[in-house]
C-alpha cells in the first residue's frame, strides 16, 4: 500500500535504544511520549482553551516545518552518497570501519527521526486545519495542541543533536 506509515512509525521507536545496551528507553519513551500526554493532561484538567489563531499559527508552523524537514532530509541523502576513502595506511582501516559502521547508523536514525517528524507534521496540520475549520475551542482542541507542539518539539530537539553530531563528524572527515 502506498500510503502506509507504520513503517515510520516502527523505525522511529527503533531510534529510541539506549546507546549501551541496546534495549528500547523506557526513559525515553516517557521523555518523548509521556511528557507531552502529561501536558495535555494538564491543559484538560485546567479547561485551558486557546483562540482560534492558535490554530491558524499551527498550520503555518507546521506547514513550514514540513518543508524544512524533507529539505534537511535531501541533505542528509547527500551526506549518505558521499564517497570517503578508506585510509592508505592498513593500521588505521579497523578504526574507519567502526567510524562507517557509526556514520551509516546515525544517518539510518536520522532518516526515521525525519520521516516520522514529517508525518507528524502533516497529522498536525490536518488536525490544526480541522480545529480552525470547525471552529473547535473546547479543552479537548487546546489539550490536543499542547500534545502535538510538545511531541514534536521533544523530538525535534533530539533530531538536532543527531545532525549536530553527524555534521561534527563530516567536518573531522
Amino acid at each position: 500500500m502506498k500510503i502506509d506509515f507504520r513503517q515510520i512509525v516502527l523505525d522511529h521507536f527503533d531510534t529510541l535504544r539506549d546507546a549501551e545496551s541496546k534495549k528500547i528507553s523506557l526513559f525515553d519513551i516517557g521523555l518523548f511520549f509521556g511528557v507531552p500526554m502529561a501536558l495535555a493532561v494538564i491543559t484538560y484538567f485546567f479547561a485551558i482553551t486557546f483562540d482560534r489563531d492558535v490554530y491558524n499559527v499551527s498550520i503555518t508552523f507546521f506547514g513550514i516545518f514540513v518543508a524544512l524537514l524533507l529539505n534537511v532530509q535531501v541533505a542528509i541523502f547527500g551526506i549518505f552518497q558521499r564517497k570517503v576513502d578508506q585510509p592508505a595506511d592498513p593500521k588505521l582501516l579497523p578504526g574507519h570501519k567502526v567510524r562507517m559502521t557509526k556514520r551509516q547508523d546515525l544517518l539510518s536514525e536520522l532518516n526515521a527521526n525525519l520521516s516520522y517528524l514529517t508525518l507528524v507534521c502533516c497529522v498536525a496540520l490536518i488536525a490544526f486545519l480541522s480545529l480552525y475549520t470547525f471552529r473547535n475551542l473546547r479543552p479537548e482542541a487546546s489539550a490536543l495542541t499542547v500534545l502535538f507542539y510538545a511531541h514534536f518539539l521533544l523530538s525535534l530537539m533530539m533530531t538536532v543533536k543527531r545532525t549536530h553530531v553527524l555534521f561534527q563528524q563530516e567536518y573531522r572527515a
